[in-house]
């Protein structure tokens, strides 16, 4: 009766102490997936960071960068030996690159894709892993991590990486059932694996047929963040213990044969049923012998899942012999290793969370739903003007944030769940005002409400005052250079003049027919010289005319120590340019020309598209004199350095001036935008 009462009470004792590991190890065995899907998360994090992926979401049509990304996909999945394809897909779903080069702008894809949620949280700059569904490409249950191709402020594309299943249970979970005993599946009981009909698997993996496992989780329990079932099955009764996470819905199965986790009992029961034999022949004292040391260490595995248990994950039991109470000790002191592992890298992760948030440049800050601070940063309360994070909990963001800041940044949160770049208004302890942005992310419930708010200040008054400055730094300069305009729009060189009023007396006494047209070609010079638009942008058209009224001016005093020439297509004649800006170039190759080169003096004015430019060299024969040749002699004026100016202010980098020199010719190239529409106020 001893023997028997024992063995029962050792039997619900070993089952209770098996019930409580499997649970234990289906919840471990959760956090370790949850901690190795972060890990693939920040993989694909970077992968989508890569720079030729970035400039394959950009040239989605460039078929070297689509064959370069395609290769480094199929390099990873094959690295990896976790992911079942690697897709690329532009802001409309199609696909652009993958790691089966096949779905490249495959119509059937795009269509899945855009309606995936996981793609949807990806466009808003999201990395997430999905629920588990059956991929349309091969007809396997997968998981799907996506994440965002981001250049500067815009998502160009969207990389989801997919995890087949079994992959993933032969990469995590198998290496378990060595650990802690009894097989371990990862899988999702209310899977719905139809597939539409006349379906076809197009690209096919070298992995057997999935199977789902047949573990029955009562309805009841489907919703409870874990449990334990047993039930019969062919090889005999087994038991299961599963762990349910929330988001993504998950279940962690830890399955093992009733027998086996009994085992230890079966050998107790032999050693009863001998015990009994020998009593039955008076060896009382030999079973005696047999079962204390058998209870002893039974008590001992007993004692050790209580300290486990209670958290005290560092102690061991000492194993002695191979049956299968020293099995179960070791599968005991294994599992109490494993524990205090994931206990100890959770409290690093703890550690480097809290060094990174307590020592971060940036005002970070959490508040709840009606905008109360629950934690803060010591830079956020220096930026506030508090000595340390004690002095601003259970304020509220208002309190600091005058007007209807924070009330916008609770509605934002609410519609959108993020908010970047908020420009705000804030006011330290001192009163005095300052300006920052704040960039919020809303954590949220299984019903979408607000639970908290994770954010961050970033106080720019001194960037915005630097802005402001450089704002007036340049208007000032434009105003300058358009005084210098004005100056150059009434000065008018009285050398000119005199040489035009001495032509027209010799034209009197030669040739008076001819003082007409002179006098018609000073009058356009001077009109279009002394007027001005408002913008300060005239047409080209209008900028050779004067050039064209200009030379035949000079024409008429040189006659033929002067050839001139004027290229200009029709198409570009309507092209927007600074006012004056070529006839000064043209003045100056007539003045030089004059002094260097060899008679005639040849000019030639050329204007020429170039694709969204346009293009105007002024060549002459003769000789560049430069710049300090000319201050020498006392010749001032608003010369190249202006030009360069009124170039800059209103084209800023998308303009060009070029001086060369070679083959007894000067050549002065300016290159412009076609259009001058969005440069008018820059000016």
């Amino acid at each position: 009766m001893s023997s028997l009462f024992t063995h029962r009470s050792a039997s619900r004792r070993l089952q209770s102490a098996a019930k409580t590991e499997m649970e234990r190890t289906a919840a471990l065995i959760a956090r370790q997936c949850e901690t190795t899907l972060d890990i693939l998360k920040s993989g694909i994090r970077s992968l989508a960071g890569e720079d030729c992926v970035r400039r394959a979401a950009l040239r989605p049509r460039d078929p070297a960068i689509i064959g370069e990304v395609c290769g480094r996909f199929q390099d990873v999945v094959a690295e990896a030996k976790v992911f079942q394809s690697i897709n690329l897909h532009d802001p409309d779903a199609r696909c652009v690159a993958s790691s089966f080069p096949d779905r490249v702008g495959l119509e059937s894809m795009q269509r899945d894709v855009v309606r995936r949620p996981d793609f949807s949280s990806a466009m808003k700059g999201e990395t997430v892993v999905s629920q588990i569904f059956v991929s349309l490409g091969t007809g396997r249950p997968v998981i799907v991590i996506t994440a965002p191709v981001g250049i500067g402020d815009n998502i160009s594309g969207v990389v989801r990486a997919a995890i087949d299943l079994d992959y993933f249970n032969d990469y995590v979970l198998t290496p378990q059932e060595y650990v802690h005993g009894g097989k371990a599946y990862f899988f999702d009981p209310k899977l719905d694996r139809k597939v539409p009909e006349g379906w076809e698997a197009h690209n096919v993996i070298n992995a057997g047929a999935y199977e789902q496992p047949d573990i029955p989780i009562p309805p009841e329990m489907l919703s409870q963040p874990g449990g334990f079932v047993r039930y019969p099955s062919a090889g005999g009764t087994q038991l299961a213990a599963f762990c349910r996470t929330p988001q993504p819905e998950w279940f962690f199965v830890v399955e093992k044969p009733r027998k086996d986790a009994m085992r230890p009992i079966r050998a107790m029961g032999r050693v009863t049923a001998g015990t009994l034999i020998s009593m039955l022949f008076g060896v009382w004292g030999g079973a005696l012998a047999v079962a204390h040391p058998l209870l002893k260490r039974l008590g001992q595995c007993v004692d050790l899942a209580r300290e486990i248990e209670a958290g005290r994950l560092d102690r061991r039991m000492e194993i002695k012999g191979t049956d299968e109470v020293a099995r179960l000790g070791r599968g005991l002191n294994a599992m109490a290793h494993s524990l205090e592992e994931s206990h100890t890298a959770l409290e690093e992760a703890e550690r480097l969370y809290r060094g990174i948030f307590e020592n971060a440049v940036e005002g970070i800050f959490i508040m709840n739903p009606d905008g109360f601070l629950l934690n803060v940063n010591p830079a956020f309360a220096h930026l506030i003007g508090y000595d340390g994070p004690a002095e601003v909990l259970g304020t509220n963001i208002a309190d600091h944030c005058p007007g209807d800041a924070g009330a916008l940044l609770l509605n934002g949160l609410r519609k959108a769940g993020s908010i970047r770049e908020l420009e705000v208004v804030f006011v330290r302890r001192d009163g005095t005002e300052r300006t920052g942005t704040i960039y919020a992310r809303a954590d949220r419930d299984a019903e979408s409400g607000l639970i908290r708010v994770q954010g961050l200040l970033n106080d720019i008054t001194e960037k915005k005052m630097v802005e402001e400055e450089r704002r007036r730094a340049e208007q000032a300069q434009r105003r300058f250079v358009e005084a210098q305009l004005e100056t150059l729009r009434y000065q008018i060189n009285p050398h000119f003049l005199f040489n035009v009023l001495n032509s027209l007396d010799a034209l009197s006494k030669t040739d008076p027919g001819r003082i007409a047209e002179l006098i018609r070609q000073l009058s356009r010079y001077l009109r279009s010289t002394l007027s001005s638009r408002e913008s300060g942008l005239v047409p080209l058209a209008r900028e050779i005319s004067v050039i064209e009224s200009y030379l035949n001016l000079e024409k008429i005093r040189f006659e033929e120590d002067l050839d001139i020439s004027i290229t200009m297509p029709e198409d570009v004649g309507d092209a927007m340019i600074p006012e004056l800006l070529i006839q000064p170039i043209v003045e100056n190759a007539v003045k030089h020309g004059m002094k260097t080169s060899s008679i005639p003096l040849r000019i030639n004015v050329t204007c020429m598209g170039a694709g969204e430019f346009v293009k105007v060299e002024v060549a002459n024969t003769g000789k560049w004199i430069p710049r300090d040749a000319e201050e020498e002699k006392g010749k001032g004026g608003i010369g190249l350095e202006n030009i360069r100016t009124r170039l800059s202010l209103t084209y800023g980098d998308r303009c060009d001036l070029k001086i060369g020199e070679g083959n007894g010719r000067v050549l002065v190239t300016v290159e412009i935008p076609r259009r001058g529409d969005n440069n008018e106020e820059r000016l």
